[in-house]
């Protein structure tokens, strides 16, 4: 049983139950969904035949099956996937049961309920999220360690910064030593190596001691300034050498600039997938009133990795935007707000640079919707300069924000049935 969706690349899940009523129930979760293509199975068996003929984004299986357990079709799924996240789903779940579907390597486990069923899509997304990029940082890590074993073996059969120096002055280097600090080679020979800078240039962020014994290397990270003023990143290896009374030291750099700017926006993406994916845990539970949620999600915000210092939700009330949330000084926020057009605001995410005083901040603002209809608008400001990529990270933020206050409001509708 399927349901295709009409984007290009839809997450693959597979859902294994055998309760007709529970699978129409899921089903119904998913029909505002277009982004799911969901695979249903009935059985353990049929669950696993399925999974050997195609690649899933996920799989959700129900504890109590016909034939083999869900629990047998998790551990058979973990011998063959480490990765793909498995979701159990039972309806009469203990904490014994929990303990022991997380010994088998479930990703999540999920109760049985109406709101349960209406919460999965978003559960999964975040979840297949989470999956998606935790297999992307493994590529990444694998094509950069594969990228330094490249290196190494360029480094040791090619031209690179070389040099050697006799008690502290420059003996010899080559051609890639000079391009790396922009200098002459004819102005460093016999030259003490502090000739070539300022030793303050330096800045020693790791440096590793491979042995203690003499003929062994030392490795820094460096950054260091050209002689144009323009700043890099450098791995410098060091080998100390002793010979006929006099000290040696044989050195080679190598540019890393590029890795080092890599591995802190790595960081920085990682922060910022688990702040959405905390952002959408906190719609599917949350017991307090909606300001209170509001309040939560701002202060996850302002504590995530991009360092903003103020921050405000403004929700749409009788054509007027109201201040639901704040984070930081409030004469800040509303200073940005007497300078900015609203409906602007509203039509779409943009920057802004607004000075008080002598004391510019910079703002970036983004709507949120509740279904197709703009409900709200996040805006956060801080005084150094924004990331270019940030305003694509606030789209993804608002669009949490609404889904976090869409589902909040379906359950505050269910309670109040119920």
């Amino acid at each position: 049983m399927k349901r295709r969706a009409c984007m290009t690349n839809p997450y693959r899940i597979l859902i294994i139950e055998d309760d007709p009523d529970d699978v129409e129930l899921i089903l119904l979760g998913f029909q505002k969904h277009d982004e799911f293509f969901v695979d249903v199975a009935t059985t353990g068996v049929e669950g696993l035949d399925e999974v050997s003929k195609r690649r899933y984004d996920l799989v959700s299986v129900d504890f109590a099956l016909p034939g083999i357990s869900g629990l047998d079709v998790l551990e058979e799924i973990r011998k063959t996937d480490q990765d793909v996240p498995v979701v159990m789903v039972t309806g009469r779940g203990t904490e014994e049961l929990q303990v022991v579907a997380f010994e088998k390597y479930a990703t999540s486990y999920v109760m049985k309920s109406v709101d349960s069923f209406r919460s999965l899509p978003h559960i999964f997304e975040a979840l297949i999220s989470e999956s998606r990029f935790r297999s992307e940082e493994r590529r990444m890590k694998r094509d950069i360690e594969r990228s330094e074993t490249v290196s190494r073996y360029i480094l040791e059969n090619s031209p690179m910064g070389v040099y050697v120096l006799q008690n502290g002055c420059f003996k010899m280097v080559n051609s890639k030593f000079i391009e790396i600090f922009g200098c002459e080679k004819e102005d460093l020979i016999g030259e003490h190596f502090w000739s070539l800078a300022d030793p303050e240039s330096f800045e020693c962020v790791e440096g590793v001691a491979k042995d203690d014994a003499p003929g062994r290397s030392i490795v820094h990270e460096l950054r260091i300034t050209r002689k144009d003023g323009n700043k890099r990143w450098v791995e410098a290896r060091i080998v100390p050498l002793d010979y006929q009374d006099e000290r040696w030291v044989l050195g080679n750099l190598v540019d890393i600039t590029d890795r080092k700017e890599g591995e802190k926006y790595l960081q920085m993406d990682n922060r910022r997938i688990l702040v959405l994916y905390s952002l959408a845990l906190k719609a599917i539970d949350f017991r307090g009133e909606l300001d209170d949620l509001l309040k939560e999600a701002l202060s996850e915000l302002m504590a995530g990795p991009d360092g903003f210092e103020v921050g405000g939700v403004f929700l749409l009330e009788e054509g007027r935007l109201v201040l639901h949330a704040l984070a930081g000084p409030l004469e800040d926020l509303m200073s940005f707000a007497d300078q900015v057009d609203a409906e602007e605001l509203l039509e779409e995410a943009e920057a802004k640079r607004v000075v008080e005083g002598d004391r510019p901040i910079f703002w970036v603002s983004a709507p949120f919707c509740n279904g197709e209809e703009r409900i709200g608008l996040l805006v956060l400001g801080q005084e150094e300069d924004i990331e270019p990529d940030f305003l694509k990270f606030l789209k993804d933020l608002a669009w949490h924000v609404g889904k976090m206050v869409e589902i909040f409001e379906l359950a505050k509708i269910h309670l109040e049935k119920a």
